[in-house]
């Protein structure tokens, strides 16, 4: 084995321009396999990485009898679900908690969560320093403890170990640091910070405050169709002890992996299945260099077979040297990987923190055994061919006879079909690429219904304990948007608040039956908002100062929820009175229609409607300034602006609206660039291909050539003759990858519905496109074939 390395060895370093060719390929594609391979492993196989993760599930309230309309879990149901289930090792819920970290020089806004005692065991994580709560720790009074994440202890900790004796401030309370988690625990997402969730008796009777997410680990034996079942009895009891509150509610179970990175997953599957045809059409070119290779020592391998050389031995030397240049191009291919700092480096910070397994994202020793076993499986795919071919009974005896010339119709037929192999798969990346290049390109030309250039948003949330209440949050944010809108070089400032949780719109006059189950959102937003965002006014008036919190309330509507709830002939939505919440809240009268805004992933009008933000304020907001330049130029004044009312008031989420929208599509984006180049690739492999055998074929041909053109024939159609084979080489395989490309797309569309949208003329461009490369590729030796001098094609025979 160590001649034939050897040996094998010095053939390739004597044809360095066909082995540089086969290496930079095969690097090429095994560095794009793994690249794509270390996604999905992060984000699709294994985005969480809690110990038996098939365990791990969900447990949701729902409105009817299916699980399609997922609600969040009362206090008082969660309660019942712990302590009467049997199907689960242990119930915990767990609820978001924005809070402000306060007593330091830059006051900052923290992601934190209020978790049940067992949340972490049900994770099955244990903290790297100190410990997680106490049940006594989940009581009012007993809860002002916390646990940090990994990066926020290292970040403001400079990762301290007696960070366990320390405390810090939230929200102006004081709470006693007990542990830090360990750095590949993220649940939920981005959490800084965890505390005890603590019921007061009021909510432990609470079942109408749906606020809770419920996580579970199900029980030896136990499987999920098991807890479902109990779960819906359950729910079916409190159903008839509550009528109030539960009726009509049931449950839904789902494993945690079922609700993580549902879209994201799914471009990732479709890059993966990409970046392994660049792979197979990296194999397929390679095979050809080998084949070739090979019909020019079919002299020696005769000799060697004539002097005693088995079968198997000259097999194994051809697969010796594939598995040589295989190997080269896996080592070069580690050395690509290990650059995916640059790679990392164009995914948004943002992305990092909201999709699961994403820090997951890195190169190491099982990523590098997985690089070594594709190239090894490559070397060995790229030589087979050749390697059966040298080794055949009926070929060696033919190069004996023929002294060292052979019939070469089988080695043809073999290349024609790995050129047309080349060219499916090519037309299959190039019609994906396409699709997914137009897509992203839709989407990032779709109308928002809104203006986002020269736009700086940022977000403020106020202490509960500086500004407990309504007007408090009314008078900081009203005096914050008007001295920003007094700057110099702001054109309008306006104040959005979260969403007011609408759970139903009710329009006054019409039965309570014509109640829509899905109803619109609703924004609270203060005067000077359409201005300040661009959004056009089709109907009626703004929200001004006029609705202020002694004012009757007012509601504008977007143009797609005026037509949806007012589309009876005649009907006129301005004017009309609804009602947002329940049959005590107060009528809101519709004052005006605003352009729809649009949701740029699916090109859909968002359902919207707005209020006042003077007369519903919130605590949380985000801050809109439209400016004559450069947006982040007036960041710095914002902030101060913040801070001259309040010094200890974070202001977080900074960036200007257009970098906003950009980094919400960077995956698109990305999956776009990607699929772009594995199409480039497959389209320089699949003319380069083409070209090979056809020059090959020709070279093969000379003598027939010559005497064509001896005999009088035209050098136009010994043109036209070679371009013509071209052409007919790859037709075969433009129709198996046209059938294969819409295959494909049929599935990518139906995967991300209404996102991924076929196009005939993606299919009907790229025929083309690979046609004239086909054209192209026999055009180049048609064009020498054709300039030969018959005498020296027939002097050399």
């Amino acid at each position: 084995m160590l001649a034939d390395v050897r040996l094998g060895f010095r053939v390739l370093v004597k044809n360095p321009g066909a082995t540089a060719i086969a290496v930079l390929a095969l690097a090429l594609g095994i560095g794009a396999n793994a690249m794509m391979f270390v996604s999905l492993r992060g984000l699709v196989l294994r985005p969480l990485p809690y110990p038996r993760l098939d365990e791990i599930v969900t447990v949701w309230g729902t409105a009817g009898k299916t699980s399609s309309q997922r609600d969040a879990v009362s206090p008082a149901d969660f309660l019942d679900w712990r302590g009467q289930a049997h199907s689960f090792r242990e119930l915990a819920a767990y609820r978001g908690w924005e809070v402000n970290l306060t007593g330091v020089a830059d006051p900052e806004r923290l992601q934190g969560c209020a978790v049940s005692p067992g949340f972490f065991h049900v994770l099955g994580m244990h903290p790297q320093i100190g410990r997680t709560f106490s049940k006594s720790e989940a009581e009012p009074g007993n809860d002002a403890v916390a646990v940090l994440s990994y990066g926020f202890w290292k970040s403001h900790f400079a990762g301290a170990s007696d960070v366990a004796s320390r405390r810090i401030f939230l929200d102006g309370r004081s709470f006693a640091i007990i542990g830090v988690m360990p750095e590949d625990f993220d649940f939920p997402l981005a959490t800084d910070v965890w505390a005890p969730l603590a019921f007061t008796p009021s909510e432990r009777a609470d079942r109408a405050s749906r606020t809770l997410q419920v996580l579970g680990r199900l029980a030896p034996g136990v499987s999920l169709a098991q807890a479902r079942a109990e779960m819906t009895g359950l729910a079916a009891r409190g159903d008839r002890q509550y009528p109030d509150t539960n009726s009509g509610r049931s449950t839904a179970v789902l494993r945690i992996l079922e609700l993580t990175n549902q879209v994201t997953d799914r471009f990732v599957m479709v890059l993966m299945a990409a970046a392994s045809f660049v792979l197979l059409l990296a194999c397929a070119n390679v095979a050809n260099i080998h084949l070739a290779r090979s019909a020019g020592r079919m002299k020696e391998t005769a000799i060697r077979a004539a002097l005693g050389g088995t079968r198997w031995r000259i097999a194994r030397q051809l697969l010796v040297e594939s598995l040589l240049v295989s190997l080269a191009g896996g080592v070069m291919a580690m050395i690509l990987l290990g650059w995916t700092d640059a790679w990392r480096a164009q995914i948004p910070q943002e992305v990092y923190r909201w999709v699961a397994g994403m820090r997951s994202l890195r190169v190491d020793g099982g990523m590098l055994l997985y690089i070594a076993a594709v190239a090894i499986l490559t070397g060995l795919l790229c030589g087979a061919a050749s390697a059966l071919h040298a080794s055949s009974p009926i070929g060696l005896n033919d190069r004996l006879k023929q002294g060292g010339r052979s019939s070469v119709s089988g080695r043809h037929g073999l290349r024609k079909f790995l050129v047309g192999a080349e060219v499916a798969l090519a037309m299959v990346l190039l019609a994906g690429a396409g699709l997914m290049v137009q897509t992203f390109r839709r989407m990032a030309q779709t109308d928002p219904g809104y203006d986002p250039s020269h736009l700086l948003t940022m977000r403020v949330a106020l202490q509960s304990t500086a500004r407990p209440g309504p007007s408090e949050w009314r008078s900081f944010y009203e005096g914050l948007r008007e001295r920003i809108e007094a700057q110099p070089g702001v054109v309008a400032a306006a104040i959005e608040g979260d969403s007011a949780g609408t759970t139903e719109f009710t329009i006054e006059g019409r039965p309570q039956t014509e109640r829509s189950a899905s109803v619109p959102w609703v924004r609270t937003v203060s005067p000077g908002y359409f201005r300040a965002m661009g959004i056009p006014v089709r109907q009626g008036r703004a929200i001004d100062l006029r609705d202020g919190p002694d004012a009757p309330g007012v509601i504008l509507l977007s143009e797609s929820v005026a037509r949806r709830y007012w589309n009876r002939p005649g009907e006129v939505a301005l004017g009309g009175r609804v009602r947002t919440g329940g049959p005590q809240a107060a009528p809101l009268t519709v004052i005006g229609i605003a352009g729809d805004l649009k949701d740029w992933f699916r090109n859909e009008p968002l359902p919207l409607a707005y209020v006042s933000f003077r007369q519903q304020p919130n605590r949380s907001a985000q801050v809109l300034a439209r400016t004559h330049g450069d947006p982040i130029a007036a960041a710095g004044m914002a902030r101060a602006e913040v801070r001259a009312l309040d010094p200890n008031q974070p202001v977080y989420d900074l960036r200007s609206m257009e970098q906003r929208v950009a980094d919400q599509m960077s995956g698109v984006r990305l999956a776009a660039q990607y699929m772009a180049g594995f199409a480039a690739f497959a389209l320089i492999l699949a003319a380069t291909g083409t070209y090979g055998v056809v020059s090959y074929m020709v070279s093969q041909r000379m003598q027939e050539m010559g005497v064509r053109m001896a005999l009088g024939a035209d050098p136009a159609q010994v043109l036209r003759m070679v371009v013509g084979q071209s052409l007919r080489l790859c037709a075969a395989g433009l129709a198996v990858g046209l059938a294969a490309a819409y295959w494909l797309m049929r599935a990518m569309s139906s995967a991300v519905y209404g996102v991924v949208v076929l196009d005939w003329t993606v299919f009907a461009g790229f025929t083309l496109l690979l046609a004239a490369a086909a054209a192209l590729a026999g055009y180049i030796p048609a064009r020498r074939a054709a300039a030969m001098d018959p005498h020296l094609a027939l002097r050399c025979e």
